[in-house]
């Protein structure tokens, strides 16, 4: 089992690819097999990593990532998956994030994320909808979902389908944060080559990484624009939490 709280990684080519199986509930069921998995692109991924693709199975993506991000970093082919389906969320925090790279603003930098968090749940709630239509209508096994680093719009996805499945507050948490394990090694050498060029390759690491301020941000957004997690999810986001359950729970 690819167990969603330990070190394991299914891909050395994506090492933040990984299943939610297992994932245990407040009512004490679990996140099923071999069904949903979340992670980075799926671009540049060694020809071992495609073959474990094919081996479990993997039948769909949805890919949240823009245009602009699909066209530099197109994926690559994996013969299982039988279709692709784009819900675009933006990537505007990267423009403003090369700014303040530009700028050597460090203060500005560790605020682009709490407020893109704050502006995903307020301004693409229509795209987490879709996201949950899609889930609850999927019939195409194993599938994934993923963005550029697989933390940032991966990551709020997540916590709204785990709250949505009933998972405490506590693992959802704690999945959440996995990333920064996962993509460690990464963020290390981008730094390092960054310095490497004369400049303070460590400004960019508030926007490589998942802080508690940025979750904490979106939190805050559904509590006060939404009226909180079960009013964001049943009102606003229209998930059949049902349905949702009883498709993906054991």
């Amino acid at each position: 089992m690819d167990e969603p709280h330990n070190g394991y990684s299914l891909l050395e080519s994506q090492p933040n690819f990984r299943s939610l199986e297992g994932i245990l509930t407040i009512s004490g069921r679990r996140f099923g097999k071999n069904l949903v998995y979340r992670s980075g692109s799926l671009n540049k991924l060694s020809s071992p990593d495609v073959r474990k693709l094919e081996e479990i199975g993997l039948a769909m993506i949805i890919d949240f990532r823009s245009d602009r991000e699909v066209e530099a970093y197109p994926s690559d082919i994996i013969p299982t998956v039988k279709q692709t389906l784009r819900i675009i969320i933006a990537d505007d925090a990267r423009d403003r994030a090369m700014e303040f790279l530009d700028r050597n603003d460090a203060k500005g930098m560790e605020e682009v994320l709490v407020k893109d968090y704050r502006r995903m749940i307020r301004n693409d709630s229509g795209k987490f909808a879709e996201f949950f239509r899609v889930l609850e209508q999927a019939s195409d096994f194993p599938l994934v979902y993923h963005c550029a680093a697989g933390k940032d719009r991966t990551g709020i996805a997540t916590v709204l389908l785990l709250a949505a499945l009933g998972v405490d507050r506590h693992t959802v948490i704690k999945d959440y944060f996995l990333s920064n394990e996962r993509l460690k090694n990464m963020i290390d050498n981008l730094i390092k080559k960054l310095s490497g060029t004369g400049r303070n390759g460590e400004i960019i690491r508030p926007m490589m990484e998942v802080r508690p301020e940025y979750l904490q941000a979106a939190f805050d957004e559904i509590n006060t624009s939404f009226g909180g997690m079960d009013n964001y999810l049943r009102n606003t986001l229209k998930v059949n939490t049902e349905l949702l359950q009883s498709k993906y729970l054991e």
